[in-house]
């Protein structure tokens, strides 16, 4: 087994996922949260494995604490923050001054065609440092519908500014055991996965899965990209957020998105779930929260 393993991004929809299936794998776990009481809270059953230390990207004092014995680093950029070289690099400078020999980051699906967007700007850097890295290049969560978008949805509404290009939407706890895998097996270094679902579709097409699934009627509303920012504006979502979000669904709108890729049943040994998988599994709290 490899030595310790830092984690980012617990709580959270792929942070907290990832450190059950690290331990599930008999690793050493510490998890670098801003909050790391929040972190410990929804990690209860297992906190007493893993270990917990603050980490702020953007305040450098909290940098060497939180590094420190580290052999590997999963990296998942905080959705607030877009501007990688004063944010993110001076803390992953310091993961390499600790020793870390190995970082896995979180992409982005198509990131290696999207240079302005933070993901492609980490991947750079990664690739410069000397250091082992795994990219893993996921399309796009389908638990964001449930977070991002939860308030359209219990007005039976997915509003996304994707026109009709295809989204391969993957689940995010498949993401968090294809990063367990590649942070626990050797053989991983210096790759890149496209993680996605094994079919493509259209967000009508998404939205009719919903409604099947949910009983009630999923209506697909395609705002323009204006629209939809001023959407987000109005429930209070920081405009840097919204602009990377807007690159995200560009990936769809341009046809970027829609590529399916073996690399996650391939990582996994299993196939991937689908969205018909997701929809059945939160059918319960969308029925249950929808007036």
């Amino acid at each position: 087994m490899p030595g310790l393993i830092g984690v980012t991004g617990a709580p959270g929809n792929v942070g907290t996922p990832l450190v059950r299936a690290l331990l599930r794998r008999g690793a050493q776990v510490r998890v670098l949260a801003r909050r790391p009481e929040a972190a410990r809270e929804a990690l209860a059953d297992v906190a007493s494995q893993v270990e917990f230390r603050a980490l702020t990207f953007g305040e450098r004092p909290t940098y060497a604490h939180a590094m420190q014995g580290l052999e590997q680093l999963f990296v998942l950029r905080p959705p607030q923050l877009s501007r990688v070289t004063r944010d993110l690099v001076p803390a992953l400078d310091v993961a390499l001054g600790a020793g870390v020999r190995h970082f896995v980051l979180l992409s982005l699906q198509g990131a290696e065609r999207l240079p302005i967007t933070p993901h492609a700007q980490l991947e750079a850097y990664l690739r410069g440092t000397g250091a082992a890295w795994t990219f893993l290049r996921p399309g796009f969560f389908l638990q964001n519908l449930t977070n991002t978008h939860l308030s359209d949805l219990k007005r039976g509404v997915l509003a996304v500014p994707a026109g009709q290009g295809r989204t391969s939407f993957v689940d995010v706890r498949d993401v968090a055991e294809a990063a367990a895998t590649v942070l626990t097996e050797a053989g991983h270094e210096n790759r890149a996965y496209e993680l996605t679902g094994a079919q493509a579709l259209t967000y009508d097409e998404l939205a009719a899965t919903f409604s099947a699934a949910l009983g009630r009627y999923i209506h697909s509303t395609n705002p323009s990209p204006l629209a939809f920012f001023r959407h987000l504006r109005r429930q209070g979502i920081p405009a840097a957020q919204i602009l990377v979000m807007e690159a995200i669904y560009a990936t769809a709108r341009f046809g970027l998105a829609a590529h399916v890729s073996d690399d996650l049943p391939r990582l996994l040994g299993r196939p991937a779930r689908t969205p018909a998988d997701f929809a059945r599994d939160l059918a319960p709290l969308l029925q249950g929260d929808t007036p």
